[in-house]
């Protein structure tokens, strides 16, 4: 999106530069502009199409939120433990 705007300054500067002096101007100015729009094109279809090749689209359903059936962590009391310890003696 940024190129655009970069584009977009120098075709302005370009035809300003146009209209005011010509020469070094026109030029200069109006073919970088059309290299930068080029180039800004260029970098959003290859963008887009390799979105597309991946299958990264914004059709693709959404994964389904579940929680752990068995937590990492239990939480017990200090009886508990000393309990449960005492049963394995």
């Amino acid at each position: 999106m940024w190129l655009y705007l970069i584009a977009l300054l120098l075709l302005i500067g370009g035809i300003a530069g146009t209209v005011a002096s010509g020469g070094i101007f026109t030029i200069v100015l109006i073919p970088v502009a059309v290299i930068v729009m080029v180039g800004a094109i260029a970098y959003r279809s290859m963008g887009a199409m390799s979105q597309r090749g991946e299958g990264g689209g914004m059709d693709d359903p959404p994964l389904p939120h579940s929680e752990p059936d068995k937590p990492g962590h239990v939480r017990t009391s200090p009886e508990a433990l000393a309990d449960a310890r005492r049963a394995q003696q």
